[in-house]
């Protein structure tokens, strides 16, 4: 049974619990989400035990195969979690799978994951029984078109409405992250009292806004403000918040900026009116354009990916001293590049 996230998260909040689930896809905040739901579901449905099976080599398979025949010790149901990451299971695993769906009975609840599939992945015996087999929810980016509609949705869950105008307001600050434009959600929702929040109330919230947050530390750099710049990511740091979302503003605005240095376009004023630069940010914009070639901020680009692949987990390094040096080299700090990690 395929489902959209939508309808697991109706079928969980009202339903009894399916014996077995298989969630993949690239976007994390919605393979996240449909997580949590089903734990949610399995713990207010009496299932006390968890146990999770991250899939690296065959003796895991041998682990998952050994506890899935065996019973629980307090004879109650267990929520099982297979998660494979971007791995595809070999033969023994695949056998593994296909003996869990076929003995799938209300003793267990079986959960398994996986990232993102490729077309091949996607052709296998073990996909399409799973597929075809299990609850099976594809957690996928969503199309720029989509997303307005997806924020509201997101606003509903904390009683509020949002306007078609905030929406794309959001829509095209957060460029299709999930997770930021979550958070934006929920921060507006906390900070607006009236039930409909609109586009002035997007704007305020950012402009309003009593502590240093992401935007005004990627401000100070473009407007090659060190000093501030420092200020606020230190006290963004303090504050606890995550890094991945300091990463991705400045590759955001990094990604922009070296598309628009680059499409070669005769006016700066006609680049910005192409790119879609709000008229409060275009001296900004405009001042940072002359100062970097096209090539010079590829390579400032190239190292915000590289940090982002150190707080995602895929390198060793300390983000936040990263993206400091990041910022010595935004404002051209002499001998910044010496600090930079081979990448």
């Amino acid at each position: 049974m395929q489902l959209q996230v939508d309808r697991l998260f109706e079928r969980v909040a009202k339903g009894e619990l399916d014996p077995t689930y298989f969630f993949y896809g690239d976007e994390p905040l919605q393979l996240s989400e449909c997580g949590d739901a089903l734990r949610r579901r399995a713990s207010e449905s009496g299932v006390v035990e968890r146990l999770v099976f991250d899939i690296e080599s065959a003796a895991d398979w041998e682990a998952v195969s050994a506890e899935s025949s065996a019973m629980s010790l307090f004879a109650e149901r267990r929520l099982i979690e297979i998660r494979l990451g971007n791995r595809k299971p070999d033969k023994h695993g695949s056998a593994v799978l296909e003996s869990i769906v076929s003995r799938a009975s209300l003793d267990d609840v079986f959960l398994i994951t996986a990232g993102k599939l490729d077309a091949g992945a996607r052709k296998t015996r073990w996909f399409k029984m799973l597929e075809g087999q299990t609850v099976c929810v594809v957690a996928r980016d969503l199309k720029a078109q989509q997303l307005p509609a997806w924020l509201g949705r997101r606003a509903g869950r904390f009683g509020k409405r949002l306007s078609p105008e905030a929406a794309a307001l959001i829509a095209d600050r957060v460029e299709g992250n999930l997770l930021a434009a979550a958070q934006e959600v929920e921060k507006l929702c906390l900070l607006v009292d009236s039930d409909i929040i609109d586009e002035h109330d997007v704007i305020n919230a950012v402009s309003d806004s009593a502590r240093f947050d992401v935007y005004q530390f990627v401000d100070a750099l473009l407007a090659n403000d060190l000093q501030r710049a420092l200020r606020i990511v230190r006290g963004l740091r303090e504050e606890g918040t995550e890094p991945v979302l300091v990463v991705w503003a400045l590759g955001r605005e990094l990604r922009q900026l070296a598309a628009m240095a680059a499409a070669g376009a005769a006016s700066l004023s006609v680049v910005m009116d192409q790119y879609r630069v709000w008229s409060t940010r275009k001296n900004l914009i405009g001042a940072v354009l002359k100062r970097f070639s096209a090539a010079e901020l590829m390579a400032l680009l190239a190292y915000a990916n590289f940090i982002d692949t150190v707080v995602k987990g895929g390198r060793a390094g300390a983000p936040w001293d990263d993206i400091e040096v990041l910022a010595l080299r935004i404002c051209a700090v002499e001998g910044a590049e010496k600090l930079t990690p081979a990448h």
